[in-house]
């Protein structure tokens, strides 16, 4: 698949917005992780379910919304807790790679069931590549499960669905220090903090070498690539 080229940094929820219909919309946001983007969506009119199978952000992201601490429930991908044709949207956020690969067919089926006629699956997939990956992939390497995912969006048809377009984006994070990132990577997944603990001290030196240092800390920039997948009326 040839790779679209990333622009300018932008907001993971601007280039959503660009791409799917949010106001009144019901969404489902899998793998949302502490919720922040979920927050963000229903800052911009959508009607917003966050799906997280990690006991720890699921915590997180119901503290940090307490009006909406119900709309924050457990989940996984290749079984979402929605009934046939009940949403607008589907959202994978950073999330589908997490998916284990033996169910990533059965999860854009799964989107495509929950989907209603005309609604929208939404993918954006971190490269692996750029300064934040060279970082991270000490703790852990995603480079085969994301292209893992990719290979499964390839095969979004079989699902049912069809393609509406692919395009890249650039974001950028900044993280005051490396204890930062780490609380960032963890809370994606628990199972990373013994890693930590055996290269805290190299984590800390690749964490100065390829942040940008910018006021507030140290930005660190990321290419992603977006699919936008139907589902057929």
């Amino acid at each position: 698949m040839d790779r679209p080229t990333a622009q300018a940094p932008r907001t993971h929820d601007e280039v959503l917005a660009a791409h799917v219909p949010l106001t009144g919309a019901r969404v489902a946001d899998v793998g949302c992780g502490s919720g922040a983007l979920s927050r963000a969506l229903r800052s911009r009119g959508a009607e917003v379910t966050g799906v997280e199978c990690g006991a720890e952000p699921l915590r997180a992201a119901r503290l940090a919304d307490p009006d909406h601490a119900d709309r924050y429930v457990e989940g996984v991908g290749q079984e979402l807790p929605f009934g046939d044709g009940e949403l607008d949207a589907v959202v994978y956020s950073y999330a589908l790679h997490h998916v284990p690969a033996d169910c990533l067919d059965a999860a854009l089926a799964e989107a495509a069931r929950v989907l209603r006629p005309g609604g929208l699956l939404y993918v954006v997939e971190p490269v692996a590549a750029g300064p934040a990956f060279e970082v991270v992939r000490l703790i852990d390497d995603e480079t085969e499960v994301r292209a893992l995912a990719q290979q499964a969006l390839t095969r979004a048809a079989d699902a049912g669905l069809e393609l509406v377009t692919r395009t890249a984006y650039r974001s950028e994070m900044v993280h005051a220090g490396p204890a930062s990132m780490q609380a960032r990577v963890v809370g994606a997944d628990a199972g990373r903090a013994a890693a930590f603990e055996r290269h805290r001290v190299e984590f800390a030196e690749r964490f100065f070498a390829r942040g940008r240092p910018v006021e507030g800390g140290y930005a660190f920039s990321q290419d992603n690539l977006v699919e936008v997948w139907r589902k057929p009326a």
